[in-house]
């Protein structure tokens, strides 16, 4: 950055040079004096002062508009990485089409106002400086009577910056409006061809491009107030300078050279008068940039990597306890757990059952700390959660979540996003226990298929078998499966089970489901209902109780018997 400044002076200095030497030129030729030596020394110098120019302008905005480009990328970095360990809670309540306008728009303000901001703050400092100082040299008077019109232009900044400020941030946060608009269209176009709604999306993205373009066009209308009295301003001071600049030529005070001296450094001095509503601009618009990405940065990260657990473990066991747990997902929300208290040993399997909403999927989500329980209710082999590293707790626990998210990559990249370092058989025994071998196999690709955004080549159910494999290949020594099996058949569900008994053989098991068939051998069972266990045991014990969990049994084995009737019916007819 400092050579970067230092190459603008140089710059600025072989600018400043030119008006002198003109002065001095004209000065000397019309005295009579060295003709012959003038027109070859002067116009050489002037030639040498541009000639500096054009070198060093190449290097100030290499190393300043690098310098920028560095600190964006840095600072870009920086956002990402935070936004990596923020809580899970932030993203729910965040739209991510407005982070993407914070990381490209915003960012790309910001970085505008680093380089050519500070470039036409120095430049326009130094400029501003050294020339009026020249100025006074050749004529104090004179410099004092071309100033008049000056004041005004700060009066002008004053009077709009504010307002520019807040229409800038009220443009940028539309922006992130319309882009969360165009990225939820977009990636739920399926949903919108189906319940034919082309039209409406496409009337309510006009509806807010009209207000976005609005919104511009009022910031333009208040910048078009800025440049022409800049320019009217330095016009009235370029018409002082030549009325009262001719009559001391005429009167003999003052030599035309340097009259022409002193009107090209005031002409030197337009370009900094006008960048001062350029820097205004980039600077409103980098400000109202830079707080949103600070809004970014300013989150607390999730309470794991506030405070790093401290107590080391060569391994995990797998042996789960809660105590006496309630959670709610903010202060003022109503509980979703309530009073829960299991303990699940290590190298067994827990199955969990209940209506919907009944806190499932929050009590596993608690474990791997997606969401922060209460201190003093879960501990792993006996350490509280938070006492243990992030990074150990989340290595040991392999999860299948029922919102199943596959990246725009192949299949082999999806599976091994849970151990970038398995082997190729490690990848191909993942794939067989998930029962997705013969799925691959159908592509022309297999393992090197692209699968498209969110895994949108695959099936809803070839989605959760790759999630499955993508868990199995990280070998945890605790597997939760959040209703993992909800888009396969049946049939498939209990080879996927039967291979799972093999490597699931000493570690421990969380399985969530609506289907009894895939939680009946488990160890344990629990039926959660509003936030509380209200029955636990083994599948006979449960049966024996005739109670919610028998009576969900009955419903699914009716359905089951119906299903098979209705399926010889059809094959007899």
């Amino acid at each position: 950055m400092f050579i970067g400044l230092a190459a603008l002076i140089v710059t600025d200095v072989g600018g400043l040079a030119i008006p002198w030497l003109t002065k001095d030129a004209l000065d000397t030729y019309l005295a009579g004096s060295e003709r012959t030596v003038t027109l070859w020394k002067y116009p050489a110098l002037i030639v040498l002062a541009a000639g500096v120019q054009v070198i060093f302008r190449y290097f100030w905005r290499t190393h300043l508009f690098g310098f920028s480009r560095h600190i964006e990328w840095d600072f870009r970095n920086a956002i990402v990485a935070h936004l990596q360990r923020l809580p899970l809670s932030y993203f729910t309540h965040t739209k991510t089409g407005d982070l993407m306008s914070r990381l490209t728009n915003d960012m790309v303000s910001f970085r505008e106002m680093l380089g050519m901001g500070v470039m036409a703050v120095i430049d326009a400092a130094f400029t501003i400086a050294t020339s009026l100082l020249l100025m006074v040299v050749i004529d104090p008077w004179l410099t004092l009577w071309s100033l008049l019109p000056l004041p005004s232009i700060t009066i002008l900044v004053l009077l709009i910056g504010n307002r520019i400020f807040d229409r800038y941030r009220d443009v940028q946060r539309h922006l992130s409006t319309l882009s969360t608009f165009v990225q939820e269209n977009l990636a739920g176009v399926r949903v919108v061809q189906a319940y034919v709604q082309e039209e409406n999306q496409q009337r309510h993205f006009d509806d807010l491009s009209r207000e976005y373009r609005a919104l511009n066009l009022d910031l333009v209308k208040r910048w078009g107030y800025v440049t022409p009295v800049m320019t009217v301003l330095s016009g009235l001071a370029a018409t002082i300078v030549l009325w009262l600049g001719g009559r001391k030529v005429a009167m003999g005070t003052m030599s035309l050279g340097e009259l022409v001296g002193f009107y090209g450094y005031l002409g030197m001095l337009t370009w900094p008068m006008l960048a001062i509503g350029y820097v205004i601009n980039l600077y409103q618009r980098g400000s109202a940039a830079l707080a949103r990405l600070l809004e970014i940065l300013d989150t607390p990260v999730a309470a794991g990597y506030q405070v790093p657990g401290t107590v080391q473990v060569s391994e995990v066991r797998g042996e789960i306890e809660l105590r006496n747990l309630f959670f709610r997902y903010t202060p003022d929300a109503p509980l979703t757990l309530q009073g829960i208290t299991l303990t699940i040993p290590a190298g067994t399997w827990c199955g969990v059952v209940g209506e919907t909403g009944a806190g499932k999927t929050t009590l596993v989500s608690l474990l791997p700390r997606l969401y922060e329980p209460p201190p003093g209710t879960i501990f792993i082999d006996g350490i509280e959660l938070c006492e243990l590293p992030l990074q150990t707790l989340k290595q040991a626990i392999g999860f299948v979540s029922q919102d199943i998210f596959l990246f725009s990559e192949t299949i082999r990249d999806n599976i091994l996003f849970g151990n970038g370092g398995a082997t190729s058989e490690d990848l191909e025994t993942a794939a067989d226990l998930a029962q997705l071998t013969s799925s691959i196999q159908e592509f022309t690709h297999q393992f090197d298929t692209l699968l498209g955004e969110r895994g949108v080549r695959l099936s809803g159910g070839q989605k959760q078998r790759t999630a499955l494999a993508r868990a199995i290949i990280k070998n945890p020594p605790i597997l939760i499966l959040d209703d993992a099996f909800s888009s396969v058949d049946i049939e498939t569900e209990e080879r996927i089970l039967e291979q799972l008994k093999g490597f699931m053989r000493g570690r421990t098991a969380i399985l969530i489901s609506h289907r009894i068939s895939t939680v009946m051998e488990a160890d344990q069972i629990v039926y959660l209902k509003d936030g509380r266990i209200v029955e636990r045991g083994s599948h006979e014990e449960l049966l024996a109780l005739r109670g919610y969990y028998y009576r969900l049994y009955r419903r699914q084995l009716l359905t089951r018997e119906l299903d098979a009737l209705s399926d010889n019916g059809g094959a007899r007819s």
